[in-house]
């Protein structure tokens, strides 16, 4: 098996309102480069790395030179390429490596019919708990809406996710139960 193409997509996530912070308020969307690595048998492996935009997609373009042809199976033969010590002491590429590193353990697990937990040495736990961030926030510019100033405010959002989360499971499993 082997890389036949390496594709990056920048992606944005909009906030309901935007989040206040020590450094000041985060512009109101969470931006993403989704990628998206194909192999030689059809298959293509998702991996995702914080921040986005043209200089992002241009990094992995700049990459598929190397890695079209890679097995995606040697995956510190992979980390020596992108990431080796000499190349990457000036310059950050760990977020660039654990992309595309996702990918490629999303091929196997494919390939080898297994979730990529199997890979990685077995599952932790059956269930993740819900988690959520509790920030202070500024209304949406739209709507006026989502102002958390208060701790109060801070305590009713936290309820609020959770009983929306809480309304999520129960209809996931409405859904498998009826199957």
């Amino acid at each position: 098996m082997k890389i036949v193409d390496l594709r990056a997509t920048a992606v944005t996530v909009p906030l309901e309102a935007p989040l206040r912070h020590a450094n000041g308020c985060h512009w109101g969307r969470f931006v993403r480069t989704i990628i998206e690595v194909e192999t030689d048998n059809g298959l293509v492996g998702l991996g995702e790395m914080g921040g986005g935009g043209e200089s992002a997609e241009a990094v992995f373009r700049s990459l598929k030179s190397y890695l079209v042809g890679h097995d995606p199976a040697r995956l510190e033969e992979l980390r020596f390429r992108i990431a080796n010590p000499t190349a990457s002491l000036y310059n950050n590429r760990t977020q660039i490596l654990a992309a595309i590193e996702f990918a490629c353990l999303d091929i196997l697990g494919q390939a080898w019919g297994v979730p990529v937990s199997e890979i990685l040495g077995g599952r932790l736990r059956d269930r993740v708990p819900f988690a959520s961030y509790c920030f202070f926030r500024y209304p949406n510019p739209n709507t006026g809406a989502g102002e958390v100033r208060t701790i109060e405010q801070v305590v009713q959002n936290a309820r609020a996710q959770r009983r929306k989360q809480l309304g999520r499971v129960v209809s996931a499993l409405s859904v498998r139960r009826a199957r």
